[in-house]
Parts: C-alpha cells; structure tokens; sequence
C-alpha cells in the first residue's frame, strides 16, 4: 500500500511562480494544491484540510496577511501551518507575519533546498502535535475513565459501608437476642444440674453437662460477634498508649487465673503508642491470650511481648510464644471470623478473636501478618500507622 501524501497548499496570484514550486514539491514527493489569490485559498483550505501552506505576501486583493488571519481565526484551518513567501526584508513586516499566526518566513529568491529544509521541519512539528494532541485526546478518555470508576467505586464502598452498618447493627441484635436465651437455658440447667441430680441419673447429668458445655461455648461465640461489631462502630479516642503496661496487666491476670501454670513472659519496658487505650488492650487481650493457651502443652512455657524497628525506622510490635504453632500454608486463614488452624477439642475457641484483632489494627491504619513453625511457636506481628493522627 503507497504512504499517504502529505498535502501543500501554495497560494500566489503568479501562475510562473506556483508552476516553479509545484515542480519542486511535486518531485520531493508532496501532493500539491494551488491557489490565486486569498478568497479561494480560504475556500480550498477549509475543504481540503492541507497539512502545510505556502503563502504569498504581496498579493492584489487580500494580501498574504489579511489571508492568514482569516486562516488562524476559523476554526477548522487555524491549525495549519503557514509558511511566508515573501521578498519584503523589513523586520517590521515579518513580526507582522508572525503576529498572524505564521510559523516561518521563505525570502524570494526561492532556493529549493531551503523551501524544502523548512517545509520538512514544519510538517515533522506539525505530525509531532498532532500525534501530542492525539496522546492528550487519550490519556485525558483514560482520566475520564478512571475518574467514572472512581466515582462507581465510592458509591459501591459507601452502598457496602450503609449495608455493613446494617448488618453489624442486626448482628449486635441477634447476639443480645441469643445471649438472653442462652442465660435462660444456663438458668434451668443449673436447677436441673441442683434440683433433680438424683431423679436424671448418670446419664441425664451426663446430657446436662454436655448442655452446659455447649452454651458456655455459645456464649463466647456470641460475646465474641458482640466484640467484633463493637470494635467496628465504636468511635477513636487516641491517646499515647503504654503497651508493656498493659501487656503485663493482662498476662499477671492469666497468672492469677490460672496459678498452676508457669510461664515465663518477656516485656520490654516503655513501649508506647497514639491510638485508641481500650482497642489496643482489647487487641492484646487476645494476642497474649491466644499464646496463654497455645503454649498450655508446653512444660516451659514462653510469651515475650517487644518492639523493634525495620529499614523504614517504623516500629513494629510483635507477640511470641513457643506453643503449638500452625503451618505457614494455612496462614491466609488466620484473620478471618471463624477460621480455626487447630481442632476444638486440642484448644479450646470461637475463631472470632484474631479477626477482632485484624479490624482493630486496620482502624489504627495498620498492617498485622504472623510467622510460625508447628509445634514450635508463632509470632504475631503488628503496626499501628501514624498518617491519619
């Protein structure tokens, strides 16, 4: 397929003149268009759309000027480049040609290798801005795009957020629904459990433990949903946060509910924070006390809470324990609500606490991953971000 001609367009009201620059163009390869005088060079130029003209000043009529002024102020020629070809020298003149809207002056007499040198140049400028414009036409339809997904996006995030709210709010409901229930049941099998023991026999205490052990379990899973919502809704009181203070109240706790254990624990003195006090005890809470339980197997028990710093200088704070530990392979699971790596009756759990405890790093504009080696230990690590205080 032949490359498509790059058209000219030479206005001059000398016949022998267009024939002598008609010839030039034509044998560099150019397609050629010619005009007499300003009014049908207008016309041409409107309908033919060349990609350069060539025009003389000194013509009866409209001269030169006059005819690329009404060039540059329609709309669908004034982005054609003008060449003036002109025997005036008079600076004077030429800024006058340029305030026009001309992007170049051709002295008479004509050499050819100066006509064509400026032609080329001006149509490699006039190519390069329009494959410039065709870029911006593009990347501005990308920006459209991306501003109409954006747009979507916000609306779907605040459609899911309104469905959320709704839906934790329904959640927290049934939660104080079924917590009452279950008080009830524990209620009436406490007095069968007190009151018709003997009437029961083995086997009916037998249904009634399982019934208590079976509520009390409900009763965690639903005080858990009931933290979970709360930890979502509830509104951020920031304030510096010693986290070895807490860390060593909640574990002093488990010691004294638990006092046959031992178990060493590891603080580091003085580790603070900005966030929310009761969030943060809340998200240690269960940290420590997953490794209060995970480490229930092991005769020398270990659970160290500490900080350290990475490349970044961010800090990072991190609960390690020497217990059961799990398998990397199964570590996307860990955060989500009722995700269990371990079976119930090895340790004891809702499956609700480490997904509270991923919603409360995520308020705090944080991140939180773990690495662990089964039945050697797991470490929780976890940052609290700084931006959005």
């Amino acid at each position: 397929m032949d490359a498509i001609k790059e058209v000219i367009l030479i206005v001059d009201d000398l016949p022998n003149n267009l024939a002598v620059l008609q010839d030039y163009l034509i044998e560099s390869g150019f397609e050629v268009l010619a005009a007499l005088d300003g009014e049908s060079a207008i016309e041409q130029a409107k309908y033919a759309k060349p990609d350069l003209i060539l025009l003389d000043v000194l013509m009866p009529g409209m001269n030169g000027f006059e005819t690329c002024y009404h060039l540059k102020a329609n709309q669908t020629t004034q982005h054609i480049p003008v060449i003036f070809i002109t025997s005036l020298s008079d600076i004077e003149d030429k800024v006058k040609g340029f305030d026009t809207g001309a992007v170049d002056y051709i002295t008479k007499p004509i050499k050819k290798p100066e006509l064509l040198a400026r032609v080329k140049t001006h149509l490699s400028l006039q190519n390069l801005q329009k494959q410039l414009q065709q870029q911006n036409q593009l990347l501005q339809e990308e920006i459209n795009i991306r501003l109409k997904v954006e747009e979507d996006l916000k609306q779907r995030t605040a459609q899911l957020e309104a469905v959320n709210q709704e839906l934790d709010a329904f959640g927290h409901s049934v939660a104080h629904d079924l917590r009452s229930s279950i008080t009830s049941i524990n209620g009436f099998n406490y007095f069968l459990e007190k009151e018709y023991s003997e009437l029961l026999g083995e086997t009916g205490q037998h249904y009634t433990r399982r019934m208590r052990e079976a509520t009390t379990r409900m009763e965690k899973l639903i005080e858990g949903l009931m933290l979970l919502s709360q930890v979502k809704g509830n509104k951020m009181s920031y304030q510096d946060v010693n986290l070895s203070e807490i860390a060593s109240d909640i574990i002093a706790q488990f010691q004294q509910t638990y006092p046959e254990r031992e178990v060493e624990f590891i603080c580091s003195g003085n580790i603070f924070t900005y966030g929310d006090e009761q969030l943060l005890r809340i998200l240690l809470d269960n940290l420590l006390g997953n490794s209060w339980k995970y480490t229930a197997k092991k005769p020398k028990a270990c659970i160290e809470f500490c900080a350290m710093q990475n490349e970044q200088s961010q800090e990072i704070f991190f609960v390690r324990d020497n217990g059961a530990g799990f398998k990397m392979a199964h570590a996307s699971k860990l955060f989500s609500a009722f995700q269990r790596l371990h079976r119930r009756s090895e340790f004891p759990g809702s499956g609700i606490g480490l997904a509270t405890v991923k919603r409360i790093v995520e308020r705090h504009n944080g991140n939180i991953w773990a690495e662990a080696i089964e039945n050697e230990g797991a470490t929780f690590y976890f940052t609290i971000g700084k931006n959005q205080f």
